[in-house]
């Protein structure tokens, strides 16, 4: 049973992270054909993809924005959450807990799956946020 941690960016591509993004969908790709090749023998292969989530890199990164725009770390992730449906990131323990779920006998018919474990990101349109039902 094998349980991928990858990213948001191993299905979106934001701007300018070329090599990352690239990195991420390669494990996406990754995830699904090793489960189709390896399924046959009982081997299990998901992949959760959170999105920003409160830890070291997520920090850094809102470490960066709030030496840009003049705000805090907790105000540059409510500015990077502010259009994803659930506005917040994950904390480590609720990815922790997916990955959990997938390593145990109780996902035993999950395979080739990609979990996408960020609060709704990667179901927003980010062209029609400011024209959607709710203005944005």
């Amino acid at each position: 049973n094998i349980v991928i941690v990858s990213s948001l960016a191993g299905i979106v591509a934001p701007p300018t992270l070329v090599g990352y993004i690239t990195t991420k969908h390669a494990l996406t790709g990754f995830t699904k054909s090793m489960a189709r090749d390896y399924g046959p023998l009982g081997v299990r292969v998901n992949s959760v993809n959170p999105g920003w989530v409160r830890t070291a890199m997520g920090d850094e990164a809102m470490d960066g924005i709030s030496a840009m725009s003049g705000i805090t770390r907790d105000e540059a992730y409510r500015l990077v959450t502010k259009n994803v449906p659930l506005r917040r990131p994950a904390e480590p323990e609720e990815i922790a807990s997916i990955c959990l779920f997938l390593a145990s006998a109780e996902s035993s018919i999950i395979t080739g799956a990609v979990i996408m474990a960020d609060a709704g990101a990667s179901v927003v349109d980010i062209a029609m946020i400011d024209v959607g039902p709710t203005g944005g």
